[in-house]
């Protein structure tokens, strides 16, 4: 009976190859993503953030050198070979190329230098532009680090700005109070001219913060959805093996029309699907949905994408055990590798690229342009795109491999 089983086993190599491959995929794409949940903003892993300036003056190189010199930042000056503009951020943390911006304000040495006597003038307000789907714990440790940063810069400016007002002279006394100052605190007092805001780009929800939930809901949908790949290309293999599929073809169809009309209860069911989660959602944790249009357009371009999948897998698939395996195997792979169950964000850079081959991340992405930045429908027009895009070249590649005649 064991070499029997074992010839059985044998004689579907792909099938067997699967049951292999699919832990090892698995592990090694989730032991990459994990690698910087817990070091994200650390030395091994380290934040990008982009850098504005206009006008600034000395202490704004002063500064941008100190920051340089923290581990877990990795500062961006320049994008496509030009300075960054306050604009220009806005639009890379839109586009999610960027999670960070810091913008510094037109003649920040000058103000920090001769500050004015009214004190509402003199507040100097710093911007902290960030994504809003950005995590909360890892934002506060790198607001706290720049924070820290700036002050004592500022608080090194301002000392010999005062002694030479009152003395007249300060020469040879900075390298003794940048030593005095090392690892010193700096009093609120002697900050309050100096704000770091945190805020987000025009257009998104700054209103409020994204939440477990609001992240959840849509990323567990998202890999739901994906399981009707193993559903549909089952079922074709089903029909192929009663015969149902041969008596299907003497209809007078086209084949493209039949492989559409054997896609769309799947493609409804996937509707449905999504729907009912998203009910949840709102019914049990009372996440608001944004704009209903634009997520309507990112679910239906979604469903479109799933479907394909399904075709495709059923074309390629030969055998119950390949088909079982092959769709098992998208449907984790895949949603690991697209942030589903971990935030694109935290991964590696590498990690991050990949991401992008996947339906799923632009499917996250799409959602989270509307329920978190609070989006509309021309906002989410590429995503929705993207998304239509994998379904056609899935839909084309498994037209020109699907077997009618087996």
């Amino acid at each position: 009976m064991t070499l029997k089983e074992l010839k059985v086993l044998w004689l579907d190599r792909e099938a067997l190859a699967l049951l292999f491959a699919m832990p090892l995929f698995f592990i090694l794409v989730m032991s990459f993503a994990l690698e910087g949940v817990f070091q994200a903003g650390s030395k091994g892993h380290p934040i990008e953030i982009l850098i504005v300036h206009r006008n600034g003056g000395t202490l704004i190189d002063q500064t941008i050198a100190d920051l340089k010199q923290l581990e877990n930042l990795i500062l961006i000056e320049t994008y496509e070979g030009n300075p960054v503009t306050p604009h220009g951020a806005e639009e890379l943390i839109r586009k999610g190329v960027y999670p960070l911006a810091l913008l510094f304000p037109e003649g920040y040495t000058e103000r920090i230098l001769k500050p004015s006597k009214d004190p509402q003038k003199g507040e100097i307000s710093i911007s902290l532009l960030s994504d809003p789907a950005i995590n909360l714990q890892l934002l506060a440790t790198v607001k706290g680090a720049i924070q820290g940063v700036i002050q004592r810069r500022v608080l090194l400016a301002r000392i010999p700005q005062r002694f030479k007002e009152m003395v007249g002279t300060f020469d040879g006394m900075e390298g003794q109070i940048e030593k005095l100052l090392e690892g010193k605190e700096v009093s609120n007092r002697e900050m309050s001219a100096v704000s770091l805001i945190h805020t987000f780009p025009k257009g998104f929800n700054v209103g409020r913060r994204p939440t477990a939930t609001e992240q959840n809901v849509p990323a567990y949908t998202i890999f739901g959805v994906f399981f009707i790949v193993l559903t549909l290309a089952s079922s074709f293999l089903q029909e192929k093996k009663d015969g149902t599929f041969r008596r299907i073809l003497a209809a007078p169809l086209s084949k493209t029309a039949l492989l559409i009309g054997k896609l769309l209860p799947y493609y409804v069911v996937n509707l449905i699907q999504i729907g009912l989660m998203f009910c949840i959602g709102v019914m049990v944790f009372g996440i608001k949905l944004g704009n209903l249009p634009a997520l309507i357009a990112v679910s239906l371009a979604l469903a479109a994408a799933a479907n394909g999948l399904g075709l495709l897998v059923a074309a390629l698939g030969k055998t119950e055990p390949q088909v079982n395996g092959l769709s098992v195997l998208l449907a984790i792979t895949l949603s690991a590798l697209g942030g589903m169950m971990v935030p694109t964000f935290i991964m590696p850079n590498l990690m991050k690229t990949l991401s992008l081959f996947t339906p799923h991340a632009w499917a996250l992405a799409g959602y989270h342009d509307v329920i978190i930045r609070g989006l509309g429908v021309k906002d989410v027009l590429t995503e929705v795109s993207v998304l239509f895009g994998f379904a056609f070249l899935f839909f084309i590649v498994a037209f020109w491999r699907f077997r009618f005649n087996e």
